[in-house]
């Protein structure tokens, strides 16, 4: 698939996505994450073991990745917050737990366009997935007095269901393969599969809640500028962290990414089960979603130049 198509598929994603959820036919959240395990399946099946191996090696990206996305990040999310939400309103308690918890599924997606290292990248997930779990508690308690518990049931959940079995699937059916003469056609197949799976995840998202988007209207404008500007800051520090710490392209691709992407998901789904009666905090978590898929699109457009 040429580089310029993905683009052109991701943005068709998201306007048919909204018209046919507007005008036709709102699908069920099943579809979001069943689309979710295929891009993580078929990412994984081009992921080789060896390799996640060395990578793990790889300390200082991983440190800096891991600084990056639980002191840096949190930090500044913090204060843009504070800059226009009252930090004891359901709203701000919803951007920050939007804004902390890096991406642990469609990110590998964006990494794999933006010509980054889906490798170390892969190495990133469970860390990422486990560190963000037992600090949310700790950024609620230190950012809006907040102090809560995070289900277990939660974190075992996601781990297992989107990416342990994901990836013992893509692998064991690699093995399977790889002693026939078409190895290399499947890991054609495979990548192209990764980006339509990418195409129908966003599709999926949009046409599933573009709904409450409109209904909620008047709280775009606030929401929309605490995230848009926490995506520029992030971009430029971490411009700047990768230029001083002499990174490659491709790490400064990854570690750009995993700061960008966000974890709207699985924080929705932990959201609804500390809070069920706070719709606003959803709200936000989807509404940061959907404003997230375009920005990722151009960022994409932007590393890889």
């Amino acid at each position: 698939m040429k580089d310029y198509i993905q683009p052109i598929l991701l943005i068709l994603a998201i306007l048919i996505g909204s018209l046919t959820g507007i005008y036709l036919y709102e699908l069920d959240e099943f579809f979001v994450e069943a689309a979710i395990i295929a891009l993580l399946f078929f990412i994984f099946y081009n992921v080789p073991l060896g390799k996640l191996t060395k990578d793990v090696k790889n300390k200082k990206f991983l440190g800096l990745a891991w600084i990056s996305n639980f002191v840096i990040i949190p930090l500044i999310a913090f204060l843009i917050a504070s800059l226009f939400v009252d930090n004891s309103s359901l709203l701000f308690v919803g951007l920050i737990i939007y804004l902390v918890a890096p991406c642990t599924d469609w990110v590998l997606g964006f990494t794999k366009l933006a010509k980054g290292d889906v490798e170390i990248s892969s190495v990133l997930l469970p860390i990422n997935l486990i560190s963000q779990i037992l600090l949310l508690p700790v950024y609620l308690l230190i950012f809006s007095s907040n102090a809560v518990q995070i289900p277990f049931e939660a974190f075992l959940e996601t781990l297992i269901f989107w990416i342990v079995l994901p990836f013992i699937a893509a692998k064991i059916l690699y093995y399977l393969v790889s002693k026939t003469k078409v190895l290399t056609k499947t890991k054609d197949y495979a990548e192209n599969l990764a980006t339509i799976s990418l195409v129908a995840l966003v599709f999926f998202i949009f046409n599933s809640n573009i709904i409450i988007l409109t209904e909620n209207l008047t709280l775009l404008p606030q929401i929309f500028a605490v995230i848009l500007i926490f995506f520029i800051v992030t971009y430029y520090i971490i411009k700047h962290l990768a230029k001083y710490f002499k990174l490659s392209k491709k790490e400064e691709v990854t570690l750009s990414m995993t700061t960008a992407a966000r974890n709207a998901p699985l924080m929705l789904g932990i959201s609804i089960v500390l809070f069920p009666q706070a719709t606003l905090i959803h709200l936000v978590l989807i509404i940061g979603m959907l404003v997230e898929f375009p920005h990722l699109i151009t960022l994409t457009h932007i590393l890889k130049k």
